[in-house]
């Protein structure tokens, strides 16, 4: 794919009015010694514009999220960790908040590697504002600067989304503050109105183009607004919105189904996946992520940052379509790796797989050649869970290095829009036949049989299984009020064994039945406190700023 949006980001000097802070109510103006001079020519406004999608979003935020759900265990210490068991506090959000001076420092590097950049700090909304407060001063033709300013509108919709999500009542800022200000926070309820009326009136005045992501070259279209107000909608509870605005984007003539679901996720599909609605674009060289490195097996020369779980890898129904759970499934626990969805394998890599010419082996200590295992998931830095995620990589030879990796990530692709119209449907009662069909049409595309039936409990595990590692796992969490049951308790990795070298079988430990420390890798024992209501908290370095901040419940 030709990313000439980003390619005219990196080659134009942006000097303008960006700087960014590492508060959480950083709202400060920094620009005003230069807007003086500048906005005098649309190559300004195009220079800005530019500048307001530079690190708009961070690939860690849709890769490394599922950390924070049952689906995954990050274990590098991203941040990611302290969400998903519950340790999470004012004082070490640090953990989180610390990513923010080195994307001041990155962004002159090109690299993005920004655990919680896009939600934390008010960096981009202060440059989202900023725009919006200046572009009209540019004498240039004014459909282009509609379509400028619906762009700008959705990247600042796209954040408050985020925002108003993972902390409840946030400070709605829509205009360049004085330096003096002092924020309260807004409603949560206002916060989400504001994001639903930016995206509709973006959507009906019309400057966005109807196009996929390859012919819109990187710049927000239709598709990805009515995309992220369905998501909104589905999670407020507003189910024939969301229907009504899923089969908008799904009846879209630009977008369709990529053939092969585990291609759908690389590098070397971008220029023919009109599947993607909203991407994270990169380019090696110029504007890379390491998204490689931190996923490939330590034996790979990678880091195994996040690992799949146990309850991930049994959320996968076995290929007759019947749940692990089902005693007429054919499941076997000890082959608990065959005859299983396709996504399975196509998503996470677990001991015995056969991967880049070896049966992947993170149980034994040692090789067959005696030499030490870096696989071996009590190793640095090999996989804690004894199984990675390799959803978006192949191998180092997708880009020119492991930490110089140009795969786009994508943000919304169209089978969310599939699975949000099936929700909805469920809920509802009403076109559950179509709905059905959207379901299936996920399912067969990755060579898994056909469901005959619409349920709820299909719908919640289609989403959770084919949007595993994308960063959704947490809302849906959360919408479903599943923490309780989810997110308590011991998280578990692989079954315990040993491996046959030669052909990847695999002796296990004990009675697979009886989930134990002994039995099975347990990677830590995770608390959920239902007080939070499934909010982070407000950094305590903002709450001794701002005297008008208010902690969120059970912080």
């Amino acid at each position: 794919m030709k990313k000439i949006l980003l390619l005219t980001i990196l080659a134009l000097n942006i000097v303008v009015i960006y700087s960014c802070g590492d508060k959480f109510l950083d709202v400060k103006p920094r620009n005003e010694l230069t807007d003086a001079s500048f906005w005098k020519t649309e190559q300004d406004a195009t220079l800005a514009l530019n500048g307001c999608y530079r690190l708009w979003e961070a690939y860690a935020n849709i890769a490394l999220f599922d950390g924070a759900s049952d689906n995954a265990y990050e274990k590098s210490n991203f941040g990611f960790q302290v969400l998903g068991n519950g340790t999470l506090t004012p004082a070490n959000y640090n953990v989180l908040g610390s990513w923010i001076d080195w994307v001041q420092f990155s962004a002159e590097n090109g690299n993005d590697f920004a655990a919680s950049a896009n939600w934390y700090p008010y960096m981009r909304i202060r440059k989202y504002n900023n725009f919006l407060a200046n572009i009209d001063r540019v004498p240039m033709d004014d459909a282009k600067k509609a379509l400028y300013k619906s762009e700008v509108r959705f990247l600042r919709a796209y954040d408050y989304f985020w925002k108003v999500m993972l902390h409840g009542d946030v400070a709605l800022v829509t205009k360049v503050l004085n330096a003096s200000d002092e924020l309260p926070r807004d409603p949560a309820a206002k916060v989400k109105q504001f994001v639903l009326d930016e995206l509709s009136a973006i959507i009906t005045e019309g400057a966005l183009s109807v196009q996929n992501t390859i012919d819109s070259k990187g710049h927000i279209t239709k598709g990805a607004a009515l995309a992220l107000r369905a998501r909104l909608h589905l999670m407020m509870g507003n189910y024939p919105a969301a229907m009504a605005d899923a089969k908008a984007v799904i009846d879209m003539p630009c977008y369709e189904l990529f053939p092969n679901y585990r291609d759908l996720f690389l590098e070397k599909s971008e220029g023919i996946n009109k599947e993607a609605i909203l991407n994270v674009q990169y380019i090696v060289n110029d504007y890379e992520q390491s998204l490689t490195q931190i996923s490939l097996p330590a034996g790979d020369g990678g880091w195994s940052a996040l690992n799949a779980t146990k309850s991930i890898v049994d959320a996968y129904e076995c290929s007759n379509g019947k749940a692990i759970t089902d005693p007429t499934s054919g499941y076997d626990i000890n082959n608990p790796f065959k005859d299983r969805d396709p996504r399975l394998e196509m998503s996470l890599l677990h001991p015995g797989q056969l991967w880049k010419g070896r049966y992947y082996n993170t149980l034994d200590q040692f090789l067959a050649n005696g030499s030490p295992n870096p696989d071996y998931n009590r190793n640095e830095p090999a996989a804690r869970s004894g199984m990675n995620i390799i959803k978006y990589i192949n191998s180092l030879a997708d880009g020119a290095g492991p930490l110089n990796f140009g795969g786009d990530i994508m943000v919304i692709r169209l089978a969310e829009m599939y699975l949000t119209y099936a929700e909805a449907a469920v809920e509802t009662n009403t076109n559950t036949a179509a709905a059905l069909d959207y379901i299936n049409a996920i399912r067969t595309r990755s060579g898994h049989i056909k469901a005959t039936t619409l349920t709820k409990a299909l719908v919640r595990n289609e989403r959770r299984v084919e949007l595993a590692f994308e960063g959704l796992r947490y809302l849906d969490i959360m919408r479903w009020d599943l923490g309780p049951q989810v997110l308590n308790g011991p998280l578990y990795g692989s079954r315990r064994g040993t491996m046959n070298f030669a052909d990847g079988s695999i002796t296990w430990v004990g009675n697979g039945n009886d989930v134990n420390d002994v039995n099975y890798i347990k990677l830590e024992t995770r608390t959920f406190n239902p007080v939070r209501k499934y909010l982070f908290p407000i950094p305590q370095a903002e709450m001794d700023a701002n005297r008008k901040m208010v902690q969120n419940p059970g912080y």
